[in-house]
């Protein structure tokens, strides 16, 4: 028999957000639940609408709240010593209230439900989608492709190399078979850059092999063909790279350099994480597999390394102010580093003005404070596939509030 004591302590913690009486942890402990699930949140906001806690109050009123009791614990197969002397609890008519909605909501769904699809909370009016899949192409001669419009298969082609739209959304660079072979080698190479606008990502697989993911506002400036002794391109932003071993015609290694924001990170092969957004108080090079070389590049007006050699689970942040200074993290948080490449938004300890950042970039949004913040520091996971709404019903529970003006939104705590 289905286990229904998890959905009397949900009841129990709604009743007490409704009363404004929950405790840091308790709040956590409901937040945690929310991000759990679309159909979590979809009880939630049912809950929280005045029509819907009234109507089920009504069931619980100082007559009939014993009888009403015993119905929710027949019809469960749901009862403890003690369940009468719940009804006695100064929170009993909220908390009863908020199971009859919760249990209710699971007789929409199979308790197999984890293989069937959940029902999200209805898009409102005024709320905003989650980014997807587009960027647009900047060629050498200066020629731009916006790749969300164009039709999967060959979309370019710069000397002896082909540009392909793959069908699952991947940008690759190809040697063409049917090149002249007798053409003269090239010696220079030309370079393209990929954009992802606010609310974008793209993968892209680069003529050496490797592969690179780009996060939201952010752009990738690379070579059509990878010749000479290394191998350069420019970030500006976020992208998770997986580097492709290369040796050159003399047999040698061609280091992976990526240059971001006052640094270089050499590598040969390996996964690695860059976060270099401007408006961000660090560059952040998180290392996941292999060996990189971060080597600081602005000038040195700070006593700090300028090279830091990562190893697996080690990250480099280089501060973003006038000292730059250049330090190591040993034990780095790798899930949280590359949740936006898994499709997640994930917060440990995370302030607000983080997070917003986050979602204006995710979102295409604008975003404004208004009044102090609060210091309230943010743990939990949600799919950036959901409507900013579920996002903004989490905030809600630490009384943060939201003011939404086309595509502006005002904090106000």
């Amino acid at each position: 028999m289905e286990n229904y004591s998890r959905y009397f302590r949900q009841g129990d913690l709604i009743a007490k957000y409704l009363k404004g009486e929950l405790s840091d942890q308790e709040r956590e402990e409901l937040e945690d639940w929310l991000a759990q699930s679309d159909h979590n949140r979809a009880l939630f906001t049912k809950l929280t609408q005045e029509a819907t806690i009234n109507t089920e109050l009504t069931k619980f009123g100082s007559s009939d709240k014993a009888e009403a009791w015993e119905k929710i614990v027949s019809e469960t197969g749901y009862n403890t010593p003690n369940h009468r002397s719940y009804i006695g609890k100064r929170l009993l008519r909220y908390a009863a209230a908020a199971v009859v909605v919760i249990l209710a909501g699971l007789l929409l769904y199979p308790f197999n439900r984890q293989s069937q699809p959940t029902k999200p909370v209805a898009q409102q009016p005024t709320d905003f989608a989650p980014g997807s899949s587009k960027a647009i192409l900047t060629l050498a001669d200066a020629s731009k492709i916006i790749l969300d419009d164009v039709a999967d298969g060959q979309i370019a082609q710069q000397a002896d190399v082909v540009i392909t739209k793959t069908a699952d959304g991947q940008l690759l660079y190809a040697k063409n078979s049917a090149a002249n072979s007798l053409e003269a080698p090239i010696t220079k190479s030309s370079y393209n850059t990929i954009t992802t606008p606010r609310g974008g990502k793209f993968r892209i697989i680069l003529p050496d092999g490797s592969k690179v993911w780009l996060n939201a506002a952010s752009s990738l400036k690379y070579p059509t063909k990878f010749i000479g002794n290394e191998r350069s391109v420019t970030l500006i932003g976020e992208a998770y790279f997986e580097i492709m071993p290369l040796k050159n015609a003399h047999k040698q290694a061609m280091p992976f350099r990526v240059h971001s924001a006052s640094q270089v990170v050499e590598v040969l092969g390996t996964h690695f994480n860059i976060n270099s957004y401007a408006d961000e108080s660090m560059v952040k090079t998180t290392l996941l597999e292999g060996k990189v070389k971060v080597i600081r590049t602005s000038p040195d007006r700070a006593e700090s390394s300028t090279e830091i050699i990562l190893k697996p689970g080690e990250q480099a942040q280089l501060t973003a102010d006038a000292k730059r200074r250049l330090n190591l993290i040993p034990k780095a948080d790798l899930e949280e580093a590359v949740a936006w490449k898994n499709g997640q938004f994930q917060f440990k300890d995370t302030d607000l003005p983080t997070i917003m950042r986050q979602i204006s970039r995710w979102y295409d949004v604008k975003v404004d404070f208004q009044g102090r913040l609060p210091d309230t520091k943010f743990r939990g996971k949600i799919s950036r596939d959901v409507p900013l709404s579920q996002i903004f019903q989490i905030l809600q529970l630490s009384g943060i509030n939201f003011k939404i003006e086309g595509r502006k939104i005002t904090v106000k705590s």
